[in-house]
């Protein structure tokens, strides 16, 4: 019996010199620099009301009639809101069953907006001339069904 127990004490010995081994391994890891997350670049979107319109030398414009007012908001490639490279613009609305309309737009802020009263129903085509200070005629022009 003496034989027998000695045999499992030296069993259990083995068996927890081999456990404490791979447990001190996996606790001392190698040092290691810390991962470094990715940078997530952000998403721009346009806005989803009004008339997004492509322009001509990249970027957008979009043009929304709130309240009573023609707003034009300017965009970059991306997406992003930018201000205007333009000073000022002029805007004429045809109606289907009404003489049309015009109104010069000014800036504010980060957009151009119409001084001119645009009125219901909002259901017209545009025709947009945007302006730069040094030139004379216009810088673009877009013409468009709104909405």
């Amino acid at each position: 019996m003496k034989a027998h127990l000695l045999f499992l004490v030296f069993l259990t010995a083995v068996n927890l010199d081999g456990a404490t081994g791979s447990v001190v391994e996996k606790t001392t890891p190698p040092a290691k620099e810390p991962a470094k997350a990715p940078v997530k670049k952000k998403v721009y979107e346009l806005p989803k009301t009004g008339l997004n319109q492509p322009r001509p030398g990249g970027g957008w414009i979009n043009v929304e009639a709130v309240g009573t007012r023609l707003i034009v908001k300017f965009y970059d490639k991306e997406k992003k809101p930018v201000p205007p490279d333009v000073t000022r613009g002029f805007a004429q609305f045809r109606y289907s069953s009404k003489n049309p309309e015009r109104a010069p737009l000014h800036l504010e802020g980060l957009t151009l907006a119409s001084t001119a009263t645009v009125r219901p129903p909002h259901n017209f085509l545009v025709l947009l001339s945007l302006f730069t200070s040094e030139s004379a005629g216009p810088a673009e022009s877009h013409n468009f069904k709104y909405p």
